[in-house]
């Protein structure tokens, strides 16, 4: 198991895709180039979306020799491979039927909003221009707690779990310098749901939308039709699991 850093910035997202930069195809290059005796695919637990980044996505690849990853310098000569952009922070040997994907309980995501224009760094926040009532927010995270489905914030129109997600939390929290956090944690999001999420917080907060409106629609799973926020303010936080 491995726990990775990355700004997703450059990169097509974390999934394989031919003739692109990916996050997933950088470290199983680095790792080909360590190991090349053995076959390696590597399975991550979110598969982020172009733009986005991570702080603690959870991956795990499978050798016939556990022994290579005994090696104290392991860590560091993979680092040594890798872009300035990613960083491997934790490698750990775990049971042969964990999966990086299916075995995490839950993930958390954030999304960085702020209040004033900025000059540095200004792509990791959604600068927000107009009003912002909290509470309308959080009266918007309320409605999409629990156990629903999510088709109305999905791009997809088939999903093999009828588009059913279990959002165990969703907050928001002013911070310092004019920034808002928002913060979903779930046992699954489907494709772009979490900017689609933020984009109809915002539009609720911001008067745009009433939220009877669009509860009436996320109810009876029908297109709300707010726009995706840009991916580069969205952070993968951590993916929780038990006993690892």
């Amino acid at each position: 198991m491995m726990i990775i850093e990355y700004d997703g910035i450059n990169y097509s997202g974390w999934q394989k895709q031919k003739d692109k930069l990916t996050i997933q195809g950088t470290i199983e290059n680095a790792l080909k180039t360590l190991l090349p005796d053995e076959k390696i695919n590597l399975t991550g637990a979110g598969r982020t979306d172009a733009g986005v980044s991570a702080l603690n996505q959870c991956a795990n690849f499978k050798v016939r020799r556990a022994s290579y990853l005994k090696y104290k310098d392991f860590r560091y000569r993979l680092n040594s491979l890798l872009p300035s952009d990613i960083a491997v922070k934790k490698i750990k040997e775990v049971n042969l039927d964990f999966h990086a994907r299916y075995s995490a309980v839950s993930r958390i995501y954030k999304y960085y909003f702020t209040l004033r224009k900025r000059a540095l760094d200004s792509s990791r926040y959604f600068f927000i221009r107009n009003e912002f009532n909290l509470e309308k927010a959080e009266e918007f995270l309320e409605l999409i707690s629990g156990y629903h489905s999510f088709k109305s914030f999905c791009k997809n129109k088939v999903d093999r779990r009828d588009f059913m997600c279990n959002v165990f939390s969703a907050k928001i929290r002013k911070l310092k310098d004019n920034c808002i956090e928002f913060e979903i944690t779930a046992n699954r999001f489907l494709h772009s749901m979490v900017r689609s999420v933020a984009g109809a917080m915002l539009k609720i907060a911001s008067g745009v939308l009433s939220l009877s409106e669009v509860k009436e629609k996320f109810l009876k799973q029908k297109p709300i039709g707010v726009q995706n926020l840009p991916p580069e303010p969205l952070m993968l936080y951590k993916i929780n699991y038990e006993n690892i």
